[in-house]
Parts: C-alpha cells; sequence; structure tokens
C-alpha cells in the first residue's frame, strides 16, 4: 500500500479541520471555509477505510462542485445576505410627512419629520399642511414630492 493510498484520507480531514477552525478563529469569509473544510473532511473520512487517494479526491470535489453550484448562492443569499436595513438619515425616505412652512419652487420651506423640523425643497409649490413624502437627503435639507391623494 503506497503512502497516498494509506495517508491521503487522514491529510484532507485534517486540512478540513484546519480550514474550519480559521473560519471559527476570525478569517471571515462568509462561511466559505467551513463549507469547504466541510467536503474535505468528510471526503477524507469516508473514503480513509478504502485506502485509496483517487476516491479521495473525486469525492472532494464533487462536494466542492455541488457546493459551488448549487450551495453557495442559496447560503450566501439566505443567511448571510444582508437585509439592508434604512440607518440614520437614509431610514427617513420615503416617510410622508406634513407641511410645516409652505414651499415654494425658489425658496425652501420646512417639514416636520418625528420630533425634528427640517429644511425642504420641492419641485414645485406645497402649501402649508399638506402631505409629503421625502425623496432625498441633502446634508440638512430634504427634497420633498407632493403625495398622490394627499391633503
Amino acid at each position: 500500500m503506497e503512502f497516498a493510498d494509506a495517508w491521503m484520507g487522514p491529510i484532507f480531514a485534517g486540512m478540513g479541520l484546519i480550514l474550519i477552525i480559521l473560519e471559527m478563529a476570525g478569517l471571515e469569509m462568509e462561511f466559505d471555509l467551513i463549507i469547504i473544510g466541510s467536503a474535505f473532511a468528510v471526503g477524507g473520512l469516508v473514503t480513509w477505510p478504502f485506502h485509496s487517494w483517487i476516491a479521495t479526491v473525486v469525492l472532494v470535489v464533487v462536494l466542492l462542485a455541488i457546493y459551488i453550484a448549487v450551495g453557495r448562492a442559496y447560503i450566501h443569499r439566505r443567511w448571510l445576505a444582508h437585509k439592508g436595513e434604512k440607518t440614520n438619515v437614509d431610514a427617513i425616505i420615503g416617510q410622508k410627512v406634513l407641511v410645516k412652512k409652505a414651499i415654494t419652487q425658489y425658496e425652501e420651506g420646512q417639514v416636520k419629520v418625528g420630533y425634528e423640523e427640517w429644511h425642504a425643497r420641492a419641485d414645485g409649490d406645497i402649501a402649508e399642511g399638506e402631505e409629503v413624502e421625502i425623496v432625498s437627503v441633502s446634508g440638512v435639507t430634504l427634497t420633498v414630492k407632493k403625495v398622490e391623494g394627499g391633503n
């Protein structure tokens, strides 16, 4: 029995454990090292009793191909995707608020967002008391538009 036939399984299993430990120790690869390490460990352990380095390599390659073709996109989309929660001023975009001081095409007005009053501008004239939607934020000034069917 050759060295490769006898030891390829344990070597692959050991490499897999090292990859898993690296990911868990802080080498942030977005879960990829854990899956790749698992493929190496499983491939090494399953084929070890057969003493065939070819079977070890083939099984590991098949497991990695399945992960890359099917599992990687699913795992990243399902569990690792950032939810895109809006924070800070981005959280107010899309909110509907009332105009506190009339806005004209040439002069900024004011709107009340929560407990704060903000400078606001718009493409057209908007009277005090009308409902507007916040479209964007530039510095301390909001760009707003009239709400369809609003006051």
